[in-house]
């Protein structure tokens, strides 16, 4: 062995057919194509796209998975404890959702954490999500989500009144909120900045 090999510290083997190299200091098998193969097995860590600890949770896997099944629980919940229709159950989480997420999504400002320096007192949650970039995925996903619950809540109550109207209102006004259009803009002033 010459001193160049022993420098390496990287042993090499025949394995059937493949010629391999295992590279001691790093623990890596080096053989045509399974460096690749491992690497796609494994998740990998990409820094968040967004910074703002406020919002920044919403980006980790798993968490359009939890939203659901705690929406499902609600209903679950709400079924078992009022013993009422699971039409009238969708409906009450469908409401829920809708006073939930609108205060906290498109009323209140702001974040809970002051390393920030205020410089996201003016902004609702809605606009401080993906760094105010629209039409990403999370932000069509929570679209998304109340236009399904408005679908399960209207098809489970036979389309009548007065669930179908409770229902369009809350749909209508949480889907306009999350328009691009709509993004920073506060109707009749209402919730603007003094």
């Amino acid at each position: 062995m010459t001193d160049v090999q022993t420098q390496t510290s990287a042993t090499a083997f025949l394995t059937g057919r493949n010629f391999c190299i295992w590279d001691r200091e790093i623990g890596v098998l080096h053989q045509k194509g399974i460096t690749k193969l491992m690497a796609n097995l494994y998740v990998k860590a990409v820094p968040p796209a967004d910074l703002n600890r406020n919002t920044e949770w919403f980006t980790y896997p798993g968490v359009w998975t939890t939203y659901i099944l705690i929406l499902f629980f609600f209903w679950i919940l709400v079924l078992s404890v009022f013993g009422c229709s699971p039409g009238i159950a969708w409906t009450v989480v469908n409401l829920a959702h809708f006073a939930v997420t609108y205060h906290f999504f498109h009323w209140k400002k702001g974040t809970p954490f002051a390393e920030d320096q205020g410089i996201y007192n003016r902004l609702t949650w809605w606009e401080q999500v993906d760094n105010g970039k629209q039409l990403t995925r999370n932000r069509k996903f929570l679209t998304v989500v109340p236009l399904v619950l408005y679908l399960i809540a209207s098809h489970t109550t036979d389309y009548q009144n007065p669930m179908l109207f409770f229902n369009t209102v809350a749909v209508i006004v949480l889907v306009v909120a999350k328009f691009p259009h709509m993004h920073k803009v506060r109707i009749f002033g209402i919730n603007a900045d003094k």
